[in-house]
């Protein structure tokens, strides 16, 4: 607490200004508000059936249907957060798996592995190939993951409001390895959900587009569906998030080399 003394007319002056002056909330910087974005309240864990369209710019389709699992992990070990996905359709690419450990530790990289049952085997997904396309998707191994707050400069470009609801506007910039330019994000005044993003190419070109769709899951806010747009080649992919459930006792083990080779064991 700050303890003010005032002492004759000065004081009683200085007092009355006081009274009736508003102090104004600080001011957020672009930093503030990715952090604030980065960690929403999303659970302890996850589990879910997550549905990919990919839709080529004939409009022709092709649907991929996995089970996700997701675990906070609170920083342990260098260790944020743990995903793992499993193929369940298409027949033909059933059982292959993805795990993803999402770095906490701004000198170590994620670490993702990848399962094809063909193979019998699991292979762990190099730096370079996390640029990659997600299973055949608009989004890179590497945009499934979570960049740590200081691998980008933030910086709160603007404000804007979009069918009533504030946003602020805030652009990213690598300092750390990155295939992007930089990123844009419209993120809520409100509760600091993130509405759209864009990413720009090396050039910085748009390369493409993501709005985000939220719910409601008791007190939390989650996703419900991404729409991702290449504007480069006219590739989209939607995401649809389904049978979500919260808080359902996952474990650490559950996200091994061991459990991509067992495969999907959930409901």
């Amino acid at each position: 607490m700050f303890k003010k003394q005032w002492y004759g007319v000065a004081g009683m002056v200085a007092g009355v200004l006081l009274a009736g002056s508003v102090i104004a909330a600080p001011t957020l910087t672009g930093e503030d508000v990715v952090r604030k974005s980065q960690t929403l309240f999303q659970g302890k864990d996850q589990r879910s059936t997550v549905t990919l369209q990919l839709i080529n710019s004939d409009g022709s389709e092709r649907k991929i249907v996995t089970k996700r699992l997701w675990l906070d992990t609170g920083g342990a070990k260098g260790i944020g957060a743990k995903t793992i996905f499993f193929t369940m359709f298409p027949p033909d690419s059933k059982g292959v798996g993805f795990l993803i450990w999402d770095t906490s530790d701004s000198k170590k990289k994620d670490e993702l592995w990848l399962y094809l049952p063909s193979l019998r085997q699991v292979r762990r997904v190099n730096q370079r190939d996390q640029n990659e396309a997600f299973m055949g998707s608009d989004l890179t191994f590497a945009d499934m993951g979570q960049r740590l707050l200081e691998e980008d400069t933030h910086t709160l470009v603007g404000e804007e409001t979009i069918d009533g609801k504030d946003y602020y506007l805030v652009e990213s910039v690598p300092v750390a390895e990155s295939i992007y330019g930089k990123k844009k994000q419209w993120i809520s005044k409100e509760d600091f959900t993130t509405l759209r993003i864009e990413y720009f190419d090396a050039k910085l070109d748009l390369l493409k587009t993501q709005d985000i769709t939220w719910i409601r899951k008791g007190k939390l806010r989650v996703y419900r569906e991404l729409n991702v747009h290449n504007v480069q080649t006219d590739h989209r992919t939607v995401y649809s998030i389904s049978d979500l459930e919260i808080d359902v006792g996952l474990k650490d083990s559950d996200f091994s080399e061991r459990s991509l080779k067992q495969g999907y064991r959930g409901r």
